[in-house]
């Protein structure tokens, strides 16, 4: 790619070229070293190529140099540090001190780049915009009586030493070129004219004009343009045939919304661009593109790891934090030796300590560094992960992390020594991107130290909390590493030019792109100044000259004569140099083309994504997933062993939901990854009322065995102490463990409460039953085979009762359920729910007359299920409409459930492991083994739409 003539000339002459940002003076400084470099130079000066913001950052530092009397120029975090104090009048107000400070900073920036200060001070109707009208004059008093100021005066700044004669202390060129100046404010403007008094010769570049027409390009969907654009480029590189030396190549990928597609073009472009990279075997590589926007540095793996072992110097750390820093890397023992097999056993050793934190029964999602050493010390392989974390205990304790105040800057240098102690900075995992990021990291310190320049003192939280505000603000960008495919936002392609560029996601939605009034200015300060975004008008006439520069920013021929040729348009030109395309539809509807690009291609034609496919000779795809196929198994089904157990009732219930769900479960081992929550969880709290009813009803050990007992508890006035004797015999464990918090202990005596409430309220049901007697309470249930398939059963409870017919004893299955439940899950061929059909038919209890579900929850506290003879057996008093009695328990009911229960159980024994989710999306939904089943896949890629149960039926 040649350089732009006015470029080339004002290198010739020794002009200064200054950018609009940082990446274009970075693209400037890179091509003219690859023309010297093509000229046979070896060694050449450094071209002076600067962006504009460092460029007048670097005259106003030379100006202070010279002068013992200027301000200090404050930092943007020391900036905002002086806001937030401005507003202590008003912090009850905010919700977010922190946040309006940043807002607040921007507000003044505009003021300062539109010369608008005397506009602001007119009062306004606006409530925001009056009180930070109110904080501008006590920041401005505050700055002037300690001599600061604020960066965004900065180039007003420089204009005042030019114009007052002070012009000797700055290091002006002759001559400065500016390159790709989309807009320039009223203060640039300003400063621009002061040059020029100076006598600097400014040159404003505007850009080539259109010399090829683009192409427009008309795609289904977001996936769909993105596709054609991943083809298009693999094209261009193909028939390049310098495509080896990726230097020598630039194609630019414009994306007005780069953070809502980026996910989506990082995955597409590697499949297409690079598909060997799929291979998780394959060695890492660079990929031929980059992305010029960069990700927020507290998202890196490094700094996040540095984050959260600070924050747990001195309080907990969530579950889900916890896990991610165990499993990152940033814990390895430094002592370990350095073979694949020695990291890996920490790795693995790691995973197990995750796996048991996570089945521990916390009831908090927090750990404090203190339980964590505790917990570890039951994992030998950790001991040397364990020395770290306590190094960086010891040291937090040391240095009074919870109790004192001190300056930032105290603070940061503290900071390393804690991250030292932790062994975050031995770590072996490194790579190119990890010690850029840890560089910023230092910078990142740096920056929050300087905030001692008032004085102030923080309490090691809050420093943290600094940090972490900082850290989620700014944005780390890697090196450059010269891809021949840069993707960018419009803005950042200005100065810049490609050999080809495509312009995604050119929709009436997209593009121009829309922005909002600032919310601290009045509204008639921004339309008059020309702000931002003050009108629609401004918007278009910006992403009109955008657009029309994004059109000419393709360049062709040769860096100079005698070099290699370079691919010429015309042999790109098949396809496009310059293309534009849009989606026809998003989630939220149809979408149009913008009509900016009416302006630079009037009257073309768009063509379809599938046309400009077909002319490069790639097939239309589908969605990958939709190449999923159903194959039988040719080695046949594996039978499960007949003298094996398989478990409890639920190896049916999985078969009859899904019978890979059940193959999953038994064959494979796979199960849900445990995760824990704020007190107890739905099945701990089941798990608490099934102990507390065994105390209350057990042969053995219960408080009560009979109706008889119950009444006379009742009678006597002492059921509730009854009651309470159980829970707090069962929650005993639970209150030693977790009692000495002052939350949880008042947290589990809310659930004790909650408990006997419940328990009032069932066994005030259970006292109006006919007369019965608990023969047993959590009964294993011998010997049970269905079909051949033995199983492990354990019933919650066996009542005796009187038959009036015959004078003979029967038994009920009681079966506790404190959610919902319903005796319809025990129906078809496939139940949802085939626990007490198990029991009632192969459990080997004799006399059995039926079975219950006993509801004991908030909603409904009631016994739901099948009796044979519901008055004589349950309640005397049930009336005909009762479904207690219109649904009787039968030797019909009992074939039908025996023969579900033996083709399930059959079906498991003989290894029928298919796909099939008895409720489709629905069953899907509940399982916890999405990752081992890809017929979600397969169904969105079909398109397949489903129903839920009972919906669209009449």
């Amino acid at each position: 790619m040649r350089l732009p003539i006015e470029i080339e000339s004002a290198f010739e002459n020794g002009a200064t070229v200054l950018t609009a940002n940082v990446r274009a003076a970075r693209w400037l400084r890179r091509e003219y070293a690859l023309r010297q470099r093509e000229a046979g130079r070896r060694v050449w000066a450094t071209p002076p190529i600067e962006d504009w913001d460092s460029w007048v950052l670097r005259l106003w530092q030379a100006h202070s140099m010279a002068r013992a009397d200027v301000p200090l120029l404050l930092t943007s975090l020391q900036e905002r540090s002086v806001w937030m104090r401005m507003q202590r009048d008003d912090a009850k107000l905010l919700v977010s001190p922190e946040g309006m400070a940043a807002l607040a900073e921007e507000a003044y920036k505009l003021l300062c780049d539109y010369e608008a200060h005397a506009e602001r001070n007119r009062p306004s109707g606006q409530t925001d915009a009056e009180r930070f009208r109110q904080w501008v004059a006590l920041f401005d008093r505050e700055c002037a009586k300690q001599g600061w100021v604020s960066r965004a005066k900065l180039e007003l700044l420089v204009t005042e030493s030019l114009a007052t004669g002070a012009a000797g202390d700055l290091p002006l060129p002759a001559k400065v070129v500016l390159l790709g100046f989309d807009r320039l404010a009223p203060a640039r403007r300003r400063l621009i004219a002061a040059l020029e008094a100076r006598g600097v010769e400014v040159v404003l570049e505007t850009g080539a004009i259109v010399s090829t027409a683009p192409r427009l390009v008309r795609a289904t969907d977001r996936r769909d343009e993105i596709t054609a654009c991943a083809h298009w480029i693999r094209g261009l590189l193909d028939e390049n045939p310098l495509f080896e030396k990726r230097a020598e190549t630039r194609i630019g990928v414009i994306v007005p919304d780069m953070g809502a597609v980026r996910s989506d073009v990082e995955r597409i472009f590697r499949r297409v661009l690079m598909p060997e990279t799929d291979d998780v075997f394959a060695p890492s590589a660079r990929m031929p593109f980059e992305f010029s926007l960069g990700q927020l540095l507290g998202d890196v793996p490094v700094i996040r790891a540095a984050l959260l072992l600070l924050r747990w110097a001195a309080g907990p750390l969530s579950e889900e934090e916890i896990s991610w820093l165990l499993l990152s890397g940033y814990l390895e023992d430094r002592d370990q030796g350095t073979g694949i097999r020695e990291q890996g056993s920490v790795y693995l050793a790691l995973g197990s300590f995750d796996a048991a934190l996570r089945n521990s029964g916390s009831l908090s999602l927090e750990i404090s560094l203190r339980n964590m050493l505790r917990e570890m010390r039951r994992f030998p392989a950790l001991a040397g992960v364990h020395a770290q974390l306590e190094n960086l205990q010891k040291m937090a304790a040391i240095n009074h992390v919870k109790d004192e105040e001190r300056t930032p800057g105290r603070w940061a240098d503290l900071a390393q020594v804690l991250l030292d102690a932790a062994g975050w900075r031995g770590a072996r995992r490194r790579d190119e991107i990890d010690f850029q990021a840890r560089a910023r990291w230092e910078r990142l310190l740096d920056e929050v130290a300087l905030l001692d320049f008032d004085g102030r003192r923080v309490r090691y939280r809050e420093f943290v909390a600094i940090l972490e505000t900082q850290a989620g603000e700014a944005i780390f960008a890697a090196e450059s590493h010269g891809a021949p495919v840069q993707v960018m936002g419009a803005l950042e392609a200005s100065g810049q030019q490609f050999d080809a560029v495509w312009f995604l996601g050119a929709d009436d939605q997209a593009w121009p792109a829309r922005g909002r009034l600032h919310p601290l200015l009045p509204n008639d300060v921004q339309w008059r100044s020309g702000m931002p975004h003050a009108t629609a008008e401004d918007d278009w006439e910006l992403a009109n000259v955008v657009t029309r520069r994004i059109a000419a920013s393709q360049g062709s021929g040769n860096r100079d004569q005698g070099t290699a040729p370079r691919p010429k348009v015309g042999t790109w030109g098949t396809h496009g140099a310059v293309v534009f395309s849009h989606a026809e539809r998003n989630k939220d509807g149809e979408l149009r083309p913008s009509p900016l690009i009416e302006q630079v291609a009037p009257g073309a034609e768009w063509v379809r994504s599938r046309e400009l496919l077909h002319e490069l000779g790639v097939e239309t795809e589908v969605h990958s997933a939709a190449k999923l196929q159903e194959m039988a198994d040719a080695s046949g089904m594996i039978a499960w062993p007949r003298e094996e157990c398989a478990g409890g009732y639920s190896v049916i219930r999985d078969q009859a939901a899904c019978p890979f769900r059940a193959f999953a479960a038994r064959r494979l081992n796979a199960e849900e990854l445990n995760r824990n929550d704020w007190g107890l969880s739905a099945a701990e709290r089941g798990l608490l009322l099934h102990r507390v009813m065994e105390l209350l009803w057990s042969p053995e050990k219960g408080r009560m065995h009979t109706l008889g007992d119950l009444e006379a508890a009742i009678e006597e006035g002492r059921l509730g102490e009854v009651i309470e004797g159980a829970i707090a015999d069962v929650f005993a464990q639970l209150m030693k463990e977790h009692g000495s918090e002052t939350w949880m202990a008042a947290y589990l005596k809310s659930e004790q409460r909650r408990l006997r409430v419940r328990l009032e309220e069932w066994l005030a049901n259970e006292a109006k039953r006919v007369p019965f007697t608990v023969e047993a309470t959590e009964k294993v249930l011998d010997n049970v085979s269905v079909g051949g398939l033995k199983l492990r059963l354990r019933a919650d409870r066996v009542d005796r009762v009187q038959d009036d017919q015959r004078g003979d004893g029967k038994r009920l299955l009681l079966d506790y359920k404190s959610g919902e439940v319903a005796t319809k899950d025990w129906e078809g061929m496939r139940p949802n729910e085939p626990q007490l059909p198990l029991y009632a038919v192969f459990g080997n209890v004799e006399d059995v007359a039926g079975v219950l579900f006993a509801r004991i929850n908030v909603e409904k506290t009631a016994l739901e299920g099948c009796v044979s003879d519901a008055r004589a057996q349950l309640f005397a008093d049930a009336t005909s409409s009762s479904k207690l009695v219109k649904n009787p328990y039968d030797a019909e009911m009992r074939d039908e459930w025996a023969n579900a229960l033996v083709n399930l159980a059959e079906d498991f024994l003989h290894g029928d492991a298919q796909v099939d989710p008895k409720d489709g999306r629905k069953t899907c939904r509940f399982c916890a083994m999405p990752g081992l089943c890809r017929v979600a896949e397969l169904r969105e890629a079909v398109g397949e739409e489903e129903t839920e149960a009972g919906e669209g039926d009449e």
